[in-house]
Formats: structure tokens, sequence, C-alpha cells
């Protein structure tokens, strides 16, 4: 009976230490940390991305802690979590959810960040959430119709391309066009392996050519300089010329203008060289005149003057 009972007993003892590893399990399984350094942090996401209270916290890849609370926040999400030892976060430390394992659940990754200050507790962890398997299949989905008319479109393509190909001619025609690349290539190369030390001496010409071009403009560039200036001069003094040319050329034409007028004059019968040349009345007596005039020079020259003059009263 007393064996009995000792062995009982024991199945007790064993059984609830057994329940209080089961509990302890549970809750290390669960995110709970004994440690008395932890904190709470407040992240801020654009959305939850599927993460669970209790889900681990860690930071470059060690576990730090595990989420509280998740609660939505002027469409955002605000998630809290107890980490331990918040004091290597830096001011630029940032949060992302990504997938904890591939067969599912989520977790924060935190980077620490590398800023020479202190991140303040008081303030919100700015976060990004990552794509999962399910964002991923949605996406699919999106694009699943597009997938289907490229999958038709590569096959009409195929088709064409098997038709084109089974087209004897084409394939003779494509053959037959490398033949005569190839031919043509071999050709090339003949004709720059016989002309290579042609045309090796003539690239050398023209560099001495252009070696002998530089040295000349460069002894006769003083020479060419004051030709210029000479140059210039001479045009200075054409330009002077031309101008004094214009000058006479202007007078010539007041001249000219002053011919034609007196010319219209003389056509018109209008002045005195008009009656001279054409006015007969006057040109009788222009002669009766002269040859009046060389009556008395001949009376003048055979018998003198005879002058009668009375001073002081009228005749």
């Amino acid at each position: 009976m007393k064996s009995q009972r000792t062995k009982e007993i024991k199945v007790g003892i064993v059984s609830f230490i057994g329940i209080i590893l089961l509990i302890i399990g549970i809750a290390l399984g669960k995110g709970f940390s004994v440690s008395i350094d932890q904190k709470l942090v407040k992240f801020r996401f654009p959305n939850s991305g599927g993460i669970k209270i209790s889900a681990p916290v860690v930071v470059n890849g060690v576990k730090r802690g595990s989420v509280q609370s998740i609660t939505n926040d002027k469409q955002s999400v605000i998630i809290e979590a107890f980490v331990s030892s918040p004091a290597d976060f830096r001011s630029d430390v940032s949060a992302r959810i990504t997938i904890l394992e591939i067969t599912g659940g989520k977790k924060i990754e935190i980077n620490p960040g590398k800023s020479p200050q202190s991140f303040d507790l008081a303030n919100e962890i700015s976060g990004t959430t990552a794509a999962d398997i399910g964002d991923l299949v949605a996406l699919v989905g999106d694009v699943s119709g597009d997938a289907v008319a490229l999958i038709r479109r590569l096959d009409t393509i195929a088709a064409a391309g098997t038709e084109l190909l089974a087209d004897g001619k084409f394939i003779a025609d494509l053959k037959e066009t490398a033949t005569e690349a190839n031919s043509l290539a071999r050709n090339a190369n003949t004709l720059l392996d016989d002309n290579y030390q042609y045309l090796s001496q003539s690239i050398k010409n023209i560099r001495i050519l252009t070696g002998d071009l530089k040295d000349a403009v460069q002894k006769h560039e003083p020479s060419v300089g004051r030709i210029i200036n000479q140059l210039q001069v001479v045009l200075d003094d054409t330009k002077s010329f031309l101008s004094g040319a214009d000058s006479v050329a202007a007078s010539a034409t007041i001249l000219i203008n002053n011919i034609d007028d007196i010319a219209r004059e003389i056509r018109n019968g209008s002045g005195f060289a008009s009656k001279l040349l054409f006015d007969p009345d006057f040109m009788r007596q222009m002669d009766s005149t002269l040859t009046e005039m060389s009556k008395l020079i001949y009376q003048i020259n055979n018998h003198g003057v005879n002058v009668n003059i009375r001073l002081g009263s009228r005749p």
C-alpha cells in the first residue's frame, strides 16, 4: 500500500513538472521573455502585413522581443512590441515586416542604424512591409491575363517562324546571302593583305605631310599676319578711293544734267545759243552787223576818223 502511494506521488510530481515545462515552452514559443531590460517600442507601418501578436522582433537576425499590440491609426498601423536592450538603436533606425519561415509566419526585422545620435523611445520607428507569398500570388493573378496574351503572341510568332523556315526558297536565299557575305569578307581580307604595305606607306606619308603643313604654318605665321595687315590697309585705302570716286561720280552726274539742260534749251529754241544756231533772222542781223563793222573798220583804216565835238552847248 505504501509502495502504491509512493508511485502516485512520483507520478504527480512528474506530471506537475511536465505541465510547468509545457507552460514555459508555450510561453517561450509565443515570444514571452523574462528579460528585465525590455522596453516598449512603437512602430508605424503602412499596413500590418499579416503579422500577429507575439510575432518575434529581431535585430540583425537576433530575436530581441515580441509584438504586444496591433492597432489602426490615421490610415496606417501602430505596432507595439517589447524589445530587450534597445540602447543600440540610433536615430536612423528602421524596421520591416518580413516572412518568418517559408511555411508561414511574420516577423519584424529591425535595422538599428548608424547615426551617432541615439533613438528616443518616445518616438515611432517608421517601417515598411515586404511582399509575401499572398501578394505574389495576387500579382501573378493580375498579370495572368497579359501572360496569356503574350503566350498567344509567342505561339503566333513561332508558327510564322516555322512557316518561314519551312519555305525552301527562303532557306536557299539565306544560304546564298551568307555565302556571298563570306565571299565578300574573304575578298576584303585579300585586298587588305595585298595592299597593306601601300596603305601603311600612305598613312605614313599623310602623317609626314601633316607635320610639314604644321611646320609651314608655324614658320610663316608672322609673314601671313603681316600680309593680312597690309591687305587690311589696302582695303581701307580702297574704301577711301571709292568714297572719292563716289564724289566725282556725283559731280559728273551734276555736269551731265547741266549739259542735258543746255541741250534741251537748244532743242526747244530758247536761249542765246539756240538763236545763234537756229534763228535765221538773228543770223541775218548778226551778218549785217558784222558787214557794217567791217566797213567801218575799213574806213577807219583808210581815211581815219573825223570827230566834231561841241562843248558847253547843244547844236
